[in-house]
């Protein structure tokens, strides 16, 4: 059962209170959706399931987790800033965030010059799904 799996995601996700948290399983997908209270709270959910699954590769979650803007924090550019961590990939980042690599990369040609060559401790813009 894949709440089992995640149960550590859920409980986390309580503990930090997020607001309308619904869990549902459905075809095999655990979707965990809600409101976190900071970007930092999203960011620790995030955390945990990429201990759980720390490639992304089962595909049996959706975590549908937003957290209010920060607009300061972005730059009013209407997307949100990101700082790489060890083992991070573009494709990763943009599962995260619900964009595409390609979207990520072209946000960032300022500061990325191949899209395979990024490092720990960048900012990276992240840019709006759409």
């Amino acid at each position: 059962m894949l709440q089992e799996k995640y149960q550590s995601l859920i409980d986390l996700a309580n503990q930090l209170g997020v607001s309308g948290l619904n869990v549902q399983e459905d075809n095999g997908v655990l979707r965990v959706s809600g409101v976190a209270g900071s970007a930092e709270a999203k960011q620790q959910l995030w955390d945990e399931y990429g201990r759980i699954d720390p490639d992304y590769r089962s595909g049996d979650v959706v975590l549908d987790i937003s957290a209010p803007e920060n607009a300061s924090a972005t730059g009013g550019a209407g997307g949100s800033t990101y700082t790489v961590q060890a083992g991070d990939s573009l494709s990763k980042i943009g599962t995260r965030y619900g964009v595409s690599w390609k979207q990520i990369f072209e946000a960032n040609r300022d500061k990325l010059d191949d899209p395979d060559k990024i490092y720990p401790g960048q900012e990276l813009t992240i840019p709006q799904s759409s």
